[in-house]
């Protein structure tokens, strides 16, 4: 039997395209794919409703047929960020007629029971257009990631609620985990190049945030992810300690008033002298570079500087 026009619209609203970015990283080293090929061998439905784009930024193209399940593999010539791959997918999704994004990262638990809740929000949100993103609980050990609140100069974490609600106040949600509705992503212009990387996710919301949309929080979900933030030993290094700041300081000149950027320089500050206990002290002075800069350079010729150092920074992550 047909669908009926309406079916047919219906079906393309939640319709799923999971897009999982890796970045020198094999397939078989990656969190993400090993949890979706158990996810699929445990549940074949999932594969039957769910796409995948897996999006290769690292600097050599793998064999497509190394994945453990079906999928469609792009390898970027040029490293372009998650907002590059996110953008790619966005016309992808337009193309197969998928109205929602799940975004993963490379090392993310992802779970069958976590994609079964996901679609099922997607499918109870399918028709309420002012949500722009389903957002689960994402936790690093103990210490909550996203989603989190906007208060005056920080944020702070959501409290867990016990069952799904809507979020109009102006929040953010990582990128891995996220589900986002293909036309809002539209609406807005997608993900922007200038926060390739960090604060990719921040920014994004924040303009969901301008244009009106709203969050669908799913209290009923959550994942375990890695943070490099959180680890300077094993995971941060210098070099992306760097791309951090910038992206802060750029997403603060941009976005936040003059009181909120007075509280950063606070912040920084605090930051610095956290820093004197690491083994490596790179990030202190990284950390006190970005002050002085602050403190030396007015905003209008940070601004531009930050739009030539995003434009060129990319492959050297």
């Amino acid at each position: 039997m047909s669908q009926s026009p309406k079916q047919q619209a219906g079906s393309a609203a939640v319709r799923t395209l999971a897009v999982v970015v890796l970045y020198r990283t094999s397939f078989d080293e990656s969190q993400t794919i090993a949890g979706l090929a158990q996810a699929f061998q445990e549940d074949p439905v999932l594969r039957q409703e769910l796409d995948v784009l897996v999006w290769d930024n690292g600097p050599d193209a793998q064999e497509e047929s190394g994945l453990p399940f079906l999928a469609t593999y792009r390898h970027s010539t040029a490293n372009e960020g998650v907002s590059g791959a996110y953008n790619a997918a966005i016309g992808t999704a337009a193309q197969r007629g998928c109205g929602w994004l799940l975004l993963l990262d490379d090392d993310t638990s992802v779970t069958g029971e976590f994609l079964r809740g996901m679609l099922s929000h997607a499918v109870e949100t399918a028709d309420e257009q002012q949500i722009a993103a389903v957002v689960p609980f994402l936790h690093a050990g103990t210490f909550c990631m996203s989603p989190r609140l906007w208060r005056f100069a920080r944020h702070v974490p959501l409290p867990r609620p016990a069952g799904a609600y809507t979020e109009k106040r102006s929040i953010f949600a990582a990128n891995s985990g996220s589900l986002m509705r293909t036309r809002a992503l539209e609406a807005i212009g997608g993900y922007s190049s200038r926060f390739w990387l960090d604060y990719s996710d921040i920014e994004v919301f924040h303009r969901l945030h301008q244009h009106e949309f709203s969050v669908r929080i799913a209290g009923n979900l959550s994942l375990e992810h890695e943070m490099a933030m959180l680890d300077y030993d094993r995971r941060m290094t210098p070099g992306r300690f760097a791309t951090f700041l910038a992206a802060e300081s750029d997403f603060m000149d941009l976005y936040r008033g003059r009181a909120e950027r007075a509280m950063y320089l606070l912040r920084l500050a605090a930051r610095i002298l956290h820093q004197r206990s690491y083994a490596d002290q790179t990030f202190a002075r990284l950390s006190r570079k970005a002050l002085w800069e602050r403190l030396t350079t007015r905003r209008a010729t940070r601004i531009t500087r930050h739009a030539q150092m995003r434009s060129a920074s990319a492959d050297r992550v």
